[in-house]
């Protein structure tokens, strides 16, 4: 299996060089445009893989179009300005979406966003949800470090938090264990953000698949996570989605 550290700089990789490229045919800085054409289809090709590897199905079938579109062999006759608008378009759109598919910031949203989506309204409303405005401040937010989402159940009108965690698979501990290393500082300051504000918070923890379809979500309490390493039997002991929610609502 390929880590995901490969994953993530193939990736980018790919998509910096695929950038010289198209760049290049735009500008028209090489008048060789059959080699040109003959690379951009080969790293399109390439990216449309990495995509897949990194469980982004969609952007490796926009991948795998374009390269169709740009191979040298069989394409449309179309004007010069029209192929240096494609080029444009093609490079612009390969950046984003390598970054897309490779920032943990992003990575961590999208699973934030799949959380949602496991306590429906009307049954459930999100009363808040962190901002990191550190990122944007430059200085640190006391309340960036809250858990990410905070509900409320509409039939019991009691409020829960829950922080996000997704993860490409299971890590190995010291002795070859499975389980997931973690930094048990967090547990201590989501609990007692718990205490103080009188609510229970769990973490979701999501392995596999990909950030927005996990292959297994549980969730644990956040008193029970003092430790470096969270043992595989740990996190299964946890709470499925839907056991959580039947609980909650």
């Amino acid at each position: 299996m390929i880590p995901p550290i490969v994953k993530i700089y193939s990736t980018r990789a790919a998509a910096g060089i695929l950038a010289i490229l198209l760049f290049s045919a735009a500008t028209g800085i090489s008048n060789n445009f059959f080699l040109l054409r003959f690379g951009i289809m080969v790293f399109l090709g390439a990216i449309a893989i990495n995509f897949l590897t990194l469980k982004c199905r969609q952007l490796a079938l926009l991948s795998l179009a374009a390269a169709i579109l740009f191979n040298p062999y069989v394409y449309p006759n179309l004007p010069r300005h029209i192929w240096v608008i494609l080029d444009i378009i093609t490079l612009v759109g390969v950046v984003y979406a390598a970054y897309w598919a490779t920032d943990p910031y992003k990575k961590g949203t999208r699973f934030e966003e799949y959380v949602t989506t496991l306590f429906p309204e009307p049954d459930f409303v999100i009363q808040d949800r962190t901002r990191d405005n550190s990122k944007y401040l430059k200085r640190h937010v006391e309340s960036d470090g809250h858990p990410d989402l905070v509900f409320r159940s509409q039939n019991t009108r009691k409020s829960f938090a829950i922080e996000c965690k997704w993860r490409a698979k299971w890590a190995y501990g010291k002795h070859g264990e499975l389980g997931i290393w973690w930094k048990p500082y967090q547990a201590e300051r989501y609990a007692a953000y718990g205490k103080e504000s009188g609510m229970p918070v769990f973490v979701a923890f999501g392995i596999g698949g990909s950030p927005q379809k996990p292959d297994e979500v549980y969730f644990l309490e956040a008193e029970r996570l003092h430790y470096v390493f969270l043992n595989q039997s740990l996190i299964k002991s946890g709470q499925t989605p839907t056991r959580l929610r039947e609980s909650l609502i």
